[in-house]
């Protein structure tokens, strides 16, 4: 990143993140840091999970301003204050765009800002792919995107996949695909495969809920103890889902880490296991390619996108089975990890920064006269239920 001042024609964006925490914090805090080391404005609204930094400003750069929301829980009263907090915010910081990410600020974003106002919306993993939910929730989902994708201007899909079920709430041409992006593929790996010493270590990494899997992804782990070291790197979430459901089959958990300490765990493994049930696009099977750490995921489209047919299984059996020969097969690894070297030059946080900066200027530039909205006072009156 080369620091500039601040220029005026670059586009005032405001993130708005009810879920700031784990991957979606990771990219927000890439994306501002790129955009405002470049001259851009950039603010960050948020709300606070499990996950979330206690300082948060100790960890984002001070050239991004950021406004907590009173959206540390999701029951409606709180949704309600979120609203009204993020209106005031949003009417005072003269922002050009803003930057919607995952469900609940897509929902409260939508419905509390005015449509004047130039909206884009990145799900991060759409709740209606969710495979444990029944027919009817998964109607019920698609209509509250539905609804949202209509309160805003283009819906920011971060892969192929999400793209594809994007167009399942909006019409093709609303759609635009930015990939997540982190630094360390800005300059992907090189040379020789890193020589790891000791014994060999599969690890899971991230929240315990039930979007990872976590008791089938622990079995697959333990399956493979007899050869390796095996762990979950992070902790419980939100949901209810204890570690105990990791630890249970054997499998040590290390409780929230840093990003730095969460890298430097990879750094030591030999295969990262991503056992998840549904995703936008996972970072931390990009963190673990900047590493040369051989990824084993589950075979839904956004791993698939990342990884190729050969490092993604269908079930338990399956994924035991390919991490086994990982394990055991030198020349079979360093195959996997070349071909991971080949892709990971797609997934740089340069790159994405410098995609989201053009969506960003499309969206600011002056509207046709004929097609202007009304002013926020005029719009106002259609959001009164939120106040």
């Amino acid at each position: 990143m080369t620091t500039t001042a601040q220029d005026p024609r670059f586009p005032r964006v405001l993130h708005v993140v009810e879920a700031f925490g784990g991957g979606v914090f990771e990219v927000v805090r890439l994306l501002s840091e790129y955009l405002a080391a470049d001259g851009h404005p950039v603010a960050i609204a948020y709300g606070r999970r499990s996950e979330t930094p206690e300082d948060v400003r100790a960890k984002i750069a001070p050239e991004v301003e950021l406004f907590p929301l009173p959206w540390d829980r999701r029951a409606p009263r709180e949704q309600i204050a979120a609203a009204r907090a993020l209106r005031r915010l949003a009417a005072s910081w003269e922002h050009d765009v803003v930057h919607l990410h995952s469900s609940f600020a897509g929902v409260v974003g939508s419905l509390a800002l005015p449509r004047s106002t130039p909206k884009v919306y990145t799900p991060h993993g759409y709740s209606f792919t969710m495979q444990s939910r029944s027919a009817s929730q998964k109607r019920i989902f698609k209509a509250i995107e539905w609804t949202t994708a209509r309160g805003v201007d283009e819906i920011g899909a971060v892969s192929e996949a999400e793209a594809r079920d994007a167009r399942q709430v909006v019409p093709a041409e609303k759609v635009v695909v930015v990939r997540n992006g982190i630094p360390e593929l800005d300059d992907p790996p090189a040379g020789a495969p890193p020589e790891r010493p000791g014994r060999q270590r599969a690890i899971a990494v991230g929240r315990i809920t039930e979007q990872r899997q976590p008791a089938s992804a622990a079995r697959i782990l333990a399956s493979v103890a007899d050869i390796a070291d095996v762990s979950w790197v992070g902790g419980a979430g939100r949901g209810g889902i204890p570690e105990s459901a990791v630890s249970a089959e054997g499998v040590p958990v290390t409780g929230w880490l840093s990003r730095s300490g969460v890298l430097s765990e990879l750094s030591r493994a030999t295969v990262y296991l991503h056992w998840t049930a549904w995703d936008g696009q996972p970072l931390s099977i990009l963190e673990a390619m900047a590493e040369d750490v051989v990824v084993v995921a589950s075979d839904i489209e956004p791993c698939r996108e990342i990884l190729g047919p050969r490092q993604v299984c269908a079930d338990e059996a399956e994924a035991s089975a390919l991490i086994r020969r990982i394990l055991s097969d030198r020349g079979f690894r360093e195959d996997l990890l070349a071909s991971q070297r080949e892709r990971s030059i797609l997934f740089g946080a340069r790159r994405m920064a410098q995609e989201w900066r053009s969506v960003y200027e499309r969206l600011a530039a002056p509207r046709p006269a004929a097609l202007g909205a009304p002013t926020y006072q005029a719009e106002k009156e259609t959001t009164d239920g939120i106040q």
